[in-house]
């Protein structure tokens, strides 16, 4: 294998190492997501730290489970309450290889994304901008060996990000740039440079924070559909989403 494989792989990863069933193995996973989150570049004002949502979890096993290679699955296949739908990395190999490796090589489409263009292709860097969505705070991830696939097996391992990101409007600014924590600096973890301020439920609605600026009673005061497909925007004042 190459210089860009990892340095321990096939029958010496042991799926101890890889079985999400393990906590050790769900707190590495979440642990390295933080880390390459803490390390984008230019740096992000509004980036939130992750935690292991295990919902998005189930549904990345579920999902890699079935084996359908590079695959996405449908949307109503990974969507949590609360925070909708969610966003979904693959990585495949025909050895197995640690999380942390899977991880990398989505986090190194950095290398031909540019911040703030608005011709980044999602074929080319939507792993690495899901990865590293600001508004993404759970991850669940899954890991089965697909003995039976052809022509050849294969390890498959899948992410899910909760809520979604990747919106093509601001494909080019998955995060706002700034010194880390400037828009959370109530709520930052300084160690890990991520804010801690997360809202707990996602908006269904795209259109949320036009309709709120432009008729808030309409929205946000009714109690109505609006009101409950807008949460995140009339709940979350002060909180990032």
């Amino acid at each position: 294998m190459g210089q860009n494989c990892p340095r321990f792989y096939g029958n010496d990863v042991g799926e101890h190492l890889l079985d999400v069933g393990f906590p050790k193995v769900r707190r590495k996973i979440t642990h390295y997501h933080n880390r390459f989150r803490s390390r984008v570049k230019p740096r992000a004002a509004n980036m939130l730290r992750m935690h292991w949502h295990a919902g998005a979890a189930r549904d990345a096993q579920r999902w890699a489970n079935k084996c359908q290679m590079l695959i996405h699955s449908n949307e109503t296949q990974r969507s949590q309450r609360n925070l909708g739908v969610c966003g979904e990395n693959i990585f495949v190999s025909t050895h197995k290889v640690p999380w942390y490796f899977a991880m990398k090589s989505w986090f190194l489409e950095k290398d031909v994304f540019r911040y703030g263009a608005a011709n980044n292709s999602l074929f080319e860097v939507g792993h690495y901008t899901q990865m590293v969505w600001y508004a993404s705070h759970k991850v669940g991830c899954g890991w089965a060996h697909c003995k039976h696939a052809q022509p050849v097996p294969y390890y498959n391992y899948v992410c899910h990000y909760c809520p979604i990101g990747n919106y093509g409007h601001r494909l080019g600014r998955p995060y706002d740039a700034g010194r880390p924590c400037g828009r959370c600096r109530r709520s930052c973890n300084n160690k890990k440079r991520l804010c801690t301020n997360a809202c707990p439920w996602s908006d269904r609605w795209s259109n949320c924070a036009d309709l709120e600026r432009r008729h808030r009673h309409w929205t946000c005061g009714s109690g109505g559909e609006p009101a409950r497909s807008c949460r995140a925007t009339c709940r979350c004042s002060g909180r990032i989403h």
